[in-house]
C-alpha cells in the first residue's frame, strides 16, 4: 500500500538530507501523475455520457466551482496563482480527452506590454481570473521597447487584449484604430481590446481608482487632494471629476501641477506651501514609497488630518510608509492593491464580456505580495 502524500516528514535537523528529500519528491510526483490520469479517465467518461445525451461537454460553471472549492481547501504554501496554473492545465487536459474529435481550440492570448514589466502582478491576477471563469486563455508579459512593432504583433498574432504600462500609455494611442472618449480626454491608454482586428483603446485606471475609493467612501461633493501630476494623477483626476468630487492638485513642480489643474478645471497648490491636508480624501498618485524606495513618502506625516480617507496607488509594499503614517494619524486607508485589482477587473470585463471575479483577483495579488 502506498504511503499517503506528506507522510514521513522529518524535522529540520540543520543538515537536510537532500537525497532522501529528493526520493520523497519523486514518490509524490509518481502519485500525482497516477491521480491525474485517474482524473482524466473520469473526465473522459463524463464527456462520453454528455455526448450520448447531446449536451455540451464543456461546463464553465462547474470549472469555476472546482476552483472555488480548491481555494477553500488550500491551507499550504501553494499560492492562489500557482493553484490556478496547476489546476487550469489539468482542466484543459480534461477538456482535450473529453473531445475525441479535436474540436478544442487553442486558448486566446492576452498580454501586458511595458518596460520594465518583470515585476508586474497582472499575469497572476488575470490568469487566475481567466481560470476561475472557465476561460482557457493565457495572459503573458512582454518587455516592449518598440510599441509600434508590438501593436502590429497584436494584429499578426490575434492577441485578444493587452494591458499597456510604463512607458507606452501615451505613445500607443497613435497606433490604435479607435480610442474611447474618456481615454482621449485623459490622454492615455492602458487597455487595448482587439475586436476582429480593430484595435480599441481604453483607460481603466480612471474607473479603477473610483471603484477603489467607493468601496470605503463616497466621492460626490467631497474635497479630494491628489498628490502628483503624472499620468496616474491625470487618470484619477478625471475619474473623481466624473464622480463629482472637488479636486485640488498638489505637486512639487508648479508647471506640471498647474497644467493638470487647468485641464481638470480645479485648484492647484505647490507641495512646499501645504501646511495641512485638510481634505476629505487624499490620494498619492506618485511612485513615492515604492520598493526599493519604501522608506520615502509623498507628504510629511504631520500634514495628515484625523478621519481623512487616504489612498495610495503604490501596491508594493502593500503597506507603504504613507499608509502607516495615515493609520497612526487615525485616517481610513485604502491600499494600492484595490486600484490595481479594480482597473484589472474593468480590463477583464472589456476583454471577455463577463463579470470579473474581483475577490479571486485580489487574493491572487495579495498571495504574491505576501513574500515580497
Amino acid at each position: 500500500m502506498k504511503k499517503p502524500v506528506g507522510e514521513g516528514r522529518t524535522k529540520d535537523t540543520g543538515h537536510t538530507d537532500i537525497p532522501i528529500l529528493r526520493k520523497r519528491v519523486d514518490a509524490i510526483d509518481d502519485q500525482i501523475l497516477e491521480l491525474i490520469n485517474q482524473r482524466l479517465l473520469a473526465a473522459r467518461d463524463i464527456g462520453r455520457i454528455k455526448q450520448r445525451a447531446g449536451t455540451a461537454v464543456v461546463d464553465s460553471r462547474r470549472e469555476g466551482e472546482i476552483f472555488q472549492r480548491l481555494l477553500s481547501l488550500n491551507k499550504g504554501p501553494l499560492k492562489t496563482g500557482g493553484l490556478f496554473r496547476i489546476f487550469g492545465s489539468t482542466i484543459m487536459s480534461g477538456r482535450e480527452v473529453q473531445d475525441m474529435h479535436g474540436a478544442v481550440e487553442a486558448p486566446p492570448v492576452y498580454a501586458i506590454f511595458g518596460d520594465p514589466v518583470g515585476h508586474s502582478l497582472s499575469p497572476v491576477m488575470h490568469n487566475s481570473a481567466l481560470a476561475q471563469t472557465g476561460h482557457q486563455g493565457v495572459y503573458l508579459a512582454f518587455k516592449v521597447r518598440d510599441i509600434a512593432a508590438a501593436v502590429g504583433g497584436i494584429r499578426g498574432l490575434d492577441i485578444q487584449g493587452v494591458s499597456i504600462t510604463i512607458p507606452h500609455k501615451v505613445s500607443v494611442m497613435r497606433y490604435l484604430d479607435e480610442v474611447d472618449a474618456l481615454a482621449e480626454e485623459i490622454g492615455a491608454v492602458n487597455t487595448i481590446v482587439n475586436r476582429q482586428g480593430i484595435l480599441h483603446g481604453y483607460n481603466t485606471d480612471c474607473p479603477g481608482a473610483v471603484k477603489a475609493l467607493l468601496e470605503k467612501t463616497t466621492i460626490k461633493g467631497k474635497q479630494v487632494a491628489i498628490v502628483g501630476a503624472g499620468g496616474g494623477a491625470r487618470a484619477i483626476g478625471f475619474g473623481i471629476k466624473q464622480a463629482e468630487g472637488r479636486i485640488t492638485i498638489i505637486n512639487r513642480s508648479r508647471l506640471s501641477g498647474e497644467k493638470l489643474a487647468g485641464d481638470l478645471s480645479c485648484d492647484f497648490k505647490p507641495l512646499a506651501e501645504v501646511r495641512k491636508l485638510d481634505y476629505d480624501i487624499v490620494v498619492n498618485a506618485t511612485p513615492a514609497g515604492m520598493i526599493p524606495h519604501d522608506g520615502s513618502t509623498p507628504v510629511k506625516p504631520e500634514l495628515l488630518e484625523v478621519g481623512t480617507v487616504v489612498m495610495d496607488t503604490v501596491y508594493n509594499p502593500l503597506k507603504t510608509r504613507f499608509l502607516r503614517d495615515a493609520e497612526n494619524a487615525d485616517c481610513m486607508t485604502i491600499d494600492g492593491v484595490s486600484m490595481l485589482v479594480h482597473q484589472g477587473a474593468v480590463q477583464f470585463e472589456l476583454w471577455t464580456g463577463e463579470n470579473a471575479p474581483v475577490d479571486v483577483m485580489r487574493r491572487a495579488v495579495l498571495d504574491e505580495l505576501s513574500n515580497c
